[in-house]
């Protein structure tokens, strides 16, 4: 069990900001607050708190909280809205996008927002020898604002982003983290150590960092979004899920996510607290490295599908919640092509295959994560059950779990390390395109193509999703990309889950997003 004491939340609300605390903030917040303190207790801690090197959902989390993008994602929905751009337009051919930006609006180090900042950002994330770049050695999402060819500043309030073709998912991507926009004083000022020194615009403004213990965020009450509602964020971390229910149970903590679908019942039956439950869009599957032998062959990864009953899986390892399906796109989403049909749960022709195969007997290394994610809530037991099966087939897999903290499962992935993965993924965007194009696209790997599969006919179909502006053409060639990869079959989709989190009765202000998104803006515990 890691060490994390219930004590420690009351200790920091008196203490304050504790050790490594920022010393770039800002006004102090005023009386008149709905509330004080507000703890968001999860499985894992962040990796970076850099927008433009991160890529796990843990350090998005809190991301989301300091930064803004120049669109945002509506409240309920996928639907773009203004954010630190008040209006934008687009040039017939889609090649050019002119922003106009909020004025008056300050980073948390009292620097200006403006149009050269936006341009800093952008040029900081895609040209390798920029001179902020200092401390940005990885970008795992770059590849996604690739076909940016210029950004340019007519005026202090304006920008003009030129593409190098026209691309249907642009506008959705500029909503996501990764365009998120830093303080260029900061980035300058903290060079290497920017990604444990975030700066942005956003509604809180960061304070301190223990790792693997608490992130504590103060209100930016200066916010042009209007000021949180709450004078203070921790994010602490509980791996255990059992303990993360029970501290907010006893009252110690607020949120809290990954809730066990095992706990549900209780969390229902308990007049002190409420269970949030939305439909979701993600996924958890099995990546199949195709690049190692024997899983190089179709056949072999086949004979996988068909050794998982997912129906059992969903049972006990899910404990119901959720439903499964073929594909690598939930069904909540549009372009989720529902012709297409799942492999039968075969163990007889999956042993069959294997011992054909020549491979009845080898040992695998099965990576599964250490800790719980919105899309696998207790990883253990869906290891547990895959593992089974596995064995019955008659492959000998060894469960590997490093550990999460530090990018260290993920970034064994990316070294193909694993044979067989324990993966999964929550949309960024609300598009197709941001599970297959960036799931599975050859230029994915290895940052998020954790199955390192390359098709040229999948890759051709989904680049040409991109460049159709009609949606329901779009969705044609996202199903017939559906069809390549039920096919090939690089990973074996395991389930589709809703949005889940437990919150005390007396916060209000705090709601599920559609695509998991984390906003705690308007979100505070009463007294």
């Amino acid at each position: 069990m890691k060490r994390w004491l219930g004590c420690a939340v009351m200790a920091l609300v008196v203490a304050g900001c504790g050790k490594g605390a920022s010393k770039e903030k800002g006004p102090q917040p005023p009386g008149g607050f709905a509330g004080e303190v507000l703890v968001y207790a999860r499985g894992a801690d962040s990796k970076k708190l850099d927008p433009q090197a991160i890529e796990d959902g843990e350090s998005v989390n809190v991301v989301t909280q300091i930064f803004d993008t120049l669109v945002a994602f509506e409240a309920k929905g996928t639907k773009v809205e203004p954010a630190l751009a008040t209006s934008w337009t687009s040039s017939p051919d889609g090649m050019t996008w002119t922003f106009k930006l909020r004025t008056g609006v300050k980073f948390h180090d009292g620097t200006a927002f403006d149009a050269a900042a936006v341009k800093s950002n952008f040029d900081r994330y895609l040209q390798p020898a920029h001179p902020l770049r200092a401390g940005l050695t990885e970008t795992p999402y770059d590849f996604l604002y690739k076909n940016i060819s210029k950004v340019e500043t007519p005026s202090g309030d304006t920008v003009v982003f030129t593409l190098t073709e026209g691309n249907a998912t642009f506008l959705t991507n500029m909503a996501m983290f990764p365009a998120c926009i830093s303080s260029p004083a900061a980035i300058a000022k903290h060079k290497e150590a920017y990604g444990q020194n975030p700066v942005g615009t956003g509604p809180f403004r960061f304070v301190s960092w223990e790792p693997t213990q608490k992130i504590v965020l103060e209100a930016n009450v200066e916010y042009w979004g209007g000021s949180p509602k709450t004078k203070k964020v921790i994010y602490a971390v509980i791996a255990e899920n059992s303990v993360r229910v029970q501290r907010l149970r006893a009252g110690e903590v607020h949120i809290i996510d990954g809730v066990p679908p095992g706990e549900l019942d209780s969390i229902r039956a308990d007049s002190s607290c409420r269970l949030l439950l939305e439909p979701g869009m993600n996924f958890s599957y099995l990546a199949i490295n195709c690049e190692k032998a024997p899983f190089d062959r179709p056949e072999v990864r086949q004979a996988i599908a068909m050794a998982i009953d997912k129906k059992e899986l969903l049972k006990l390892a899910y404990r119901g919640i959720g439903q499964t399906g073929p594909n690598a796109l939930p069904p909540t989403i549009w372009g989720y092509n529902d012709k297409v049909a799942d492999y039968p749960f075969d163990p007889v022709k999956a042993k069959a295959a294997i011992a054909a195969a020549g491979i009845a007997g080898k040992e695998i290394d099965f990576y599964v994560m250490p800790n719980p994610r919105a899309y696998v809530p207790d990883p253990a037991s869906v290891g547990a059950v895959v593992k089974q099966r596995l064995e019955a087939i008659g492959l000998k897999p060894r469960i590997v779990s490093p550990v999460w903290e530090g990018g260290v499962y993920l970034g064994e992935l990316k070294q193909g390390k694993h044979d067989i993965a324990l993966v999964g993924w929550i949309t960024d965007n609300g598009d197709p395109d941001n599970f297959l194009f960036t799931l599975f696209h050859s230029t994915a790997i290895p940052e998020q193509n954790h199955a390192h599969w390359k098709s040229k006919a999948f890759d051709t179909l989904v680049v040409q999703a991109q460049k159709e502006p009609v949606q329901a053409k779009r969705a044609e060639f996202y199903g017939l990309a559906q069809e390549v990869m039920r096919g090939e079959t690089p990973v074996v989709p395991l389930a589709y889950l809703p949005n889940i989190a437990a919150i005390r009765a007396n916060v209000e202000g705090y709601a599920l997003h559609p695509m998991g998104l984390v906003r705690l803006k308007d979100a505070f515990a009463k007294k």
